[in-house]
């Protein structure tokens, strides 16, 4: 029998959140995070990224194969797992240091012909900034007929963000601290560089999809909720808006009807993940074996 279910391939990034205020450590990371988010809504989902030999990589390692991640194209060294310190402030995650990525941004990864045909079998990939790749590996994603979900996040348009941009299908902003003007201004330059589809996550204020070719853009209000923890929420839309955007339309959404209920999708699913602590909602130790020591403060 024929498998219809998407098929996601997620290639960066994966951390722990430290929350020292609470002794507990968070399974994450943008492309770790989607791999998982979108397992669970029933999405095949892969993550190309890299493990180090401490007792964090470990767990994340276990709880993505416990999740149903195919981790087969993994890349293992000896650096430690990256960590990011965090806290909260009124339910918003604010980082207070970290070691630089870890073993991702050490070795980002370097895709293989293997790993390219290894992608082309999906539906589509997802990476972000932090997975620390240069714009030529999304260049060989493109020439491979690979679809790419960007994540740009809060960050201006660098000269990263210009060259990956015409390798994009969906770019995805994180715009809950923008200006509409400023807004307007990335979706234009996205458009511009060749980018179909631009999402704009505007926190509280809901969410919206730009399409070139539409007059306006498709809006979603967000759910009414008191958070417990933002981390993640930007994650967890994606995964969500890309799972019912491949099984409702093979991630070409076309009516109005489409994009509400990719949208809806993802606001309710990113709106749930705000009510539990960290990313996937696991939680370890914190510090174990000496991995404070690697923390630089911000």
């Amino acid at each position: 029998m024929k498998e219809n279910r998407p098929r996601i391939a997620c290639v960066g990034l994966n951390v722990v959140d430290c929350y020292e205020h609470q002794g507990r450590a968070y399974p994450g990371g943008n492309e770790y995070n989607v791999s998982i988010f979108a397992a669970r809504l029933g999405a095949q989902t892969s993550f190309i990224g890299c493990f180090g030999p401490d007792f964090y990589s470990g767990a994340n390692y276990a709880f993505a194969l416990e999740a149903g991640v195919d981790l087969s194209h993994c890349r293992f060294y000896p650096e430690r797992c990256g960590m990011a310190v965090a806290t909260l402030k009124d339910g918003d995650r604010v980082f207070a240091g970290g070691n630089r990525g870890g073993v991702t941004a050490r070795h980002p990864i370097e895709l293989t012909e293997l790993d390219l045909a290894f992608l082309r079998a999906h539906d589509i990939t997802v990476s972000d900034r932090y997975s620390r790749m240069p714009a030529r590996e999304f260049e060989k994603m493109h020439q491979n007929g690979v679809s790419l979900a960007y994540d740009f996040g809060d960050e201006k348009i660098d000269g990263l963000a210009q060259e990956v941009l015409p390798f994009c299908t969906y770019a995805f902003f994180s715009c809950s601290q923008r200006g509409e003007r400023e807004i307007e201004q990335l979706v234009q330059t996205a458009f511009s560089a060749g980018c179909r589809y631009v999402l704009a996550t505007l926190g509280e204020r809901g969410a919206r999809a730009y399409v070139k070719a539409a007059g306006r853009p498709f809006f979603c209000a967000a759910p009414k909720l008191q958070a417990l923890d933002t981390m993640g929420a930007g994650d967890s839309f994606l995964s969500a808006f890309l799972v019912e955007a491949a099984t409702r339309c093979g991630l070409e959404p076309h009516t109005e009807s489409d994009w509400t209920a990719c949208l809806e999708a993802g606001t309710q699913f990113a709106s749930k993940n705000c009510m539990y602590y960290g990313s996937i909602g696991r939680g370890l130790p914190y510090p174990v074996g000496g991995a404070e020591k690697e923390v630089e403060r911000y």
